[in-house]
């Protein structure tokens, strides 16, 4: 993944990307070619990792558009009396073909060409070995691109035995989030929001849920009850977006008021682009919400005071479970100045501020403003419940 955001935010190309790769938990071994080794050694250095000759030209060009070499590391590369780093090309911020025309018109300043340590000018051996034809190929811009998100996709993806990948990750066409459930004015409030690629003034899109208790007075039908967007935004996608040729995306977010005695156990939406409507739900088995005897309450939750780092928390506990429920949370921060995260398990109180009321009993507790998400724990008539919340999440 480093990879294929690294090259991208320097303006290369779009290196498909496919998941399930296993953490390493030791040092592999140093089979990094060195600057010294023979033309011989390094083509067979690349022939063992399953590429060719040509393809380790192109590796190699691919690799030393960007970065270049610290004299540090590299004494018999940099003299004493040169600079504490060297770039492979002009263009050291930029993802382009520079270090290879450079090369070819002979303007290079590539310390791995124009080293005086003749033994370290790896790079002239590797580009010239095959008289310069791939290097000549790589000349165009286009086939420069093409080449390099070829290469670096096959590199990215040689992993150990027994090691399957997942197919390639494209954006999704629906996108739900901030989803929350909470009690409000004698009613659940369920809010989520349904994020769609592209733009299209004529769709329609339009909330439905399943109750989760059936009541006599509902006001849901057999199809479910519905509500339409309470907002429509639509905004510019990111430049990663863009590049996977995505222009905009459209967030349409819902606000559903449902009677606290029926709740809801299930939603899912409806988009009609105008040419008939087209169920949203989750691959089939629609969008769940697991339980509502433990809702973490965004509207109740506030800003610390000030002078206090930090949020006030507030969860709900359904009253007449409440009775001898433990509530805590663990807050996880991975925002850290020595990139340590830091896990905090945090016990919640009875909320004096917040009374029972619509149907839920309230606990509180501060935690720091820093957190990136959490979980809600708590333990309810002997049973466990775990809820994830996102820090965008905290508060309305």
């Amino acid at each position: 993944m480093g990879t294929v955001l690294s090259v991208a935010s320097c303006g290369g190309p779009i290196i498909p990307f496919r998941g399930g790769r296993v953490d390493a938990t030791k040092a592999g071994p140093d089979t990094v070619p060195e600057p010294y080794e023979d033309l011989e050694d390094h083509i067979e250095s690349f022939k063992r990792q399953g590429f060719t000759k040509t393809e380790m030209i192109g590796l190699v060009a691919c690799g030393h558009t960007l970065g270049g070499v610290r004299k540090v590391d590299f004494p018999d590369i940099i003299p004493e009396s040169g600079p504490d780093f060297e770039n492979f090309d002009r263009t050291e911020f930029k993802f382009d073909n520079a270090v290879v025309t450079e090369f070819l018109d002979d303007t290079t300043a590539n310390p791995l060409v124009r080293t005086f340590n003749e033994t370290n000018r790896s790079d002239l051996r590797i580009f010239g070995s095959d008289k310069n034809v791939t290097m000549r190929r790589l000349a165009s811009p286009d086939q420069f691109s093409k080449t390099c998100s070829s290469l670096f996709e096959r590199m990215i993806n040689t992993v150990p035995k027994g090691v399957k990948l997942t197919d390639t990750v494209d954006p999704f066409e629906n996108k739900v989030s901030g989803v929350s459930l909470f009690p409000q004015n004698g009613t659940l409030v369920l809010q989520a929001t349904l994020r769609r690629i592209s733009a299209n003034p004529k769709r329609s899109v339009k909330l439905f849920w399943q109750e989760r208790q059936k009541q006599g007075s509902s006001a849901c039908n057999s199809s479910g009850c519905s509500v339409n967007p309470t907002k429509t935004t639509t905004y510019s996608a990111s430049f990663f977006g863009k590049l996977r040729g995505v222009k905009e995306f459209t967030n349409y977010e819902f606000r559903a008021q449902i009677p606290l005695g029926a709740s809801v156990s299930k939603f899912w939406f409806t988009v009609d682009e105008g040419s008939g409507a087209k169920t949203v739900e989750n691959g089939g088995g629609r969008y769940e919400i697991e339980q509502d005897t433990v809702v973490y309450d965004p509207a109740r939750t506030t800003i610390a005071s000030a002078g206090v780092d930090g949020k006030v928390l507030v969860v709900g506990v359904r009253t007449e479970q409440a009775a001898g429920a433990k509530v805590s949370v663990e807050t996880y921060q991975g925002d850290t100045p020595n990139y340590i995260p830091i896990i905090q398990n945090i016990d919640l109180q009875l909320d004096a501020k917040n009374p029972p009321k619509d149907g839920y009993t309230f606990f509180t507790g501060t935690i720091s403003s820093s957190a990136s998400y959490l979980h809600v724990n708590a333990v309810v008539g002997g049973k466990k419940i775990r809820q994830f919340v996102d820090s965008k999440d905290l508060i309305l």
